[in-house]
């Protein structure tokens, strides 16, 4: 028996240097191989807002057993998240016996995706996925939940399943943002020349190290913190942190992936050249406050030194004011694509 009865394939068209021929073979070929087993939809976006909501109105539109599958970036990927979580925000989010979430790569930042087995041709990739999709293979992965508050104090939540940037590694995707606006054109050649993927980890290098010597002419470029977590207050300058699940293999933390945990690593401003620390990733583990979290721990942090902060969450640039709060929603069922193999991919 086929484990779901409604299928949505999200495309969004504009992610890393887009592909309208790709999308048309994939939406073909999704349609084709569901047909008959499954209620098909497909939507092709634009941005990251899009859809969302077309993840919202498809979980609201009926509670039978599903899938969607994300074809786009890491923003792309926690747009659709955000859209089957939204709903949840005090409520235990949907299992697999309603919900069921798979990933394409073809976006600039594709990290869960190439966690759970996703190859580079996102044809294949599909074609993967919806081979374990019909076996019933799933793998549970981890959703952070953070709440964020505005001007007037009224706070809101979000998700995010790859990592949670903070500190001037929070601001990096906003420098990439505006960069890519200025230089469309030079974005779009250098991408193809050198790979949408083999670029982004160029420019997070370039960006931190513009961000380094800023901070390195200016401590007070790295913001004042108070940290809440079990207890008495911590105050430091916070230079460099991030939240994850998992792994990535440009950090050089190593968090156990268990499905329902977060660690969270916080690198103070130590010195007037500890900014450069940000430029060899491995040397930053050595003076991380990490912090566990799980369901019932969560974590806030306060910015006592300015009114407004931006970080990150899954590439997408998101802005507080005061505070913020970090924390584990729980997890869905992610259907692997066909590099998965005994619990990591293999690529």
């Amino acid at each position: 028996m086929f484990p779901v009865n409604r299928a949505l394939l999200i495309i969004n068209r504009t992610a890393g240097v887009g592909n309208d021929i790709v999308a048309e073979k994939l939406r073909s070929m999704f349609e084709g191989s569901l047909s008959g087993r499954a209620e098909v939809k497909v939507e092709l976006v634009s941005d990251h807002q899009t859809a969302c909501d077309c993840a919202t109105d498809f979980m609201r539109s009926s509670d039978e057993p599903s899938v969607i599958i994300a074809g786009g970036g890491g923003g792309t990927l926690r747009a659709v998240i955000e859209g089957i979580c939204g709903e949840c925000a005090s409520d235990p989010l949907p299992g697999p016996e309603r919900v069921r979430v798979g990933a394409l790569r073809m976006g600039s930042g594709n990290v869960l995706a190439k966690r759970f087995g996703a190859p580079r041709d996102p044809i294949a990739g599909l074609q993967g996925l919806l081979k374990n999709l019909g076996t019933g293979h799933t793998v549970p992965c981890c959703v952070m939940r953070c709440e964020v508050w505005n001007r007037d104090g009224h706070s809101e939540i979000h998700h995010a399943a790859t990592m949670a940037g903070l500190g001037q590694f929070g601001r990096v995707p906003s420098d990439l943002a505006r960069w890519h606006g200025r230089l469309s054109r030079v974005h779009k050649k250098a991408a193809r020349l050198f790979g949408v993927e083999r670029l982004t980890n160029f420019e997070y290098a370039l960006s931190l190290f513009i961000r380094s010597v800023a901070c390195v002419l200016s401590t007070k470029s790295a913001e004042a913190v108070e940290i809440h977590y079990n207890g008495k207050p911590e105050h430091m300058r916070l230079l460099f942190g991030v939240a994850m699940s998992f792994p990535i293999r440009a950090l050089p933390f190593r968090p156990k992936p268990e499905p329902e945990s977060v660690s969270v690593y916080l690198i103070p401003h130590a010195g007037k050249l500890s900014p450069f620390l940000q430029m060899f990733p491995q040397s930053l583990a050595t003076g991380a406050r990490c912090i566990k979290l799980g369901k019932d721990r969560g974590l806030e942090i306060r910015f006592t030194d300015r009114d407004c902060i931006s970080f990150f969450l899954d590439e997408d640039t998101i802005a507080t004011f005061g505070r913020l709060s970090l924390g584990v929603a729980g997890s869905i069922a992610f259907v692997p694509g066909p590099n998965y193999v005994d619990g990591e991919s293999r690529q």
